[in-house]
């Protein structure tokens, strides 16, 4: 296909499968001897990630010894392997598209979410960011964060952007009753970029790498891959 003039190679890096706790997946090579450019997006659901569970996410070249194994990446990051051309720790919580927060219990503190505040109180003033329950938290949200959707059952808020891929949350709380356990994230997209000029000099082509290096979350995760026309290949103008 052609984006802004420049021919794109679309791939299926990682096919969807599900990644329990110390279990990984990595794609295949794929040449980048006549690409510019290589943009992996990685997209993940899950029903019980939660803020104690992180994993990996990374590119390397044929350089380096092709992780076989959970925290085989993390190992070549901290050994400082030339051939790790990408990598990025997928924290929960942290730029999720859709997370959802179990209220049950709720009586102090504060959330914090894009940088507003919402704090607890047992007589809420409408409008404040103030809370009591998952319906109050859901009508302030929906107030102070127009750019996200909101919505509750029983105890359990789950939160989106109104439109969809247009925001991403970012949640954190003081309230003594949500436990890392309570914060899940729901649905992610995390992005990797890497330019063919990066690659170790002989190394031709990259490969995907997605590690669950958590304890309890099981992700269902997927790859795609594109890449960009040759360096030297012009992009076609038009003259006005």
């Amino acid at each position: 296909m052609k984006l802004l003039g420049e021919s794109l190679k679309i791939d299926q890096a990682v096919v969807p499968q599900a990644l329990a706790p110390a279990a990984m997946a990595i794609s295949r090579f794929f040449p980048m001897a006549r690409e510019r450019k290589a943009l992996v997006a990685v997209q993940f659901v899950s029903p019980d990630l939660d803020r104690a569970d992180i994993f990996d996410i990374g590119i390397v070249d044929d350089s380096a010894v092709a992780p076989a194994a959970t925290t085989d990446l993390a190992a070549l990051v901290a050994a400082a392997d030339p051939g790790v051309r990408g990598y990025h720790q997928v924290v929960p919580g942290v730029q999720a598209s859709v997370l959802s927060v179990e209220l049950a219990a709720a009586g102090d503190g504060a959330l914090t979410i894009n940088g507003v505040v919402f704090p607890y109180d047992g007589a809420p003033t409408p409008g404040t960011g103030e809370w009591d329950d998952a319906a109050a938290l859901v009508i302030e949200i929906n107030t102070l964060l127009p750019n996200l959707l909101a919505a509750a059952v029983g105890t359990v808020v789950t939160i989106r952007s109104a439109v969809a891929g247009e925001q991403t949350i970012t949640l954190t709380s003081t309230v003594t009753a949500v436990i890392d356990a309570d914060v899940v994230t729901l649905e992610g997209v995390a992005y990797l970029e890497v330019d063919a000029s990066e690659l170790v000099p002989g190394a031709t082509t990259i490969a995907v790498v997605i590690d669950n290096t958590g304890t309890t979350g099981t992700i269902t995760a997927s790859a795609t891959l594109v890449r960009g026309d040759a360096r030297y290949v012009p992009v076609p103008q038009a003259v006005a």
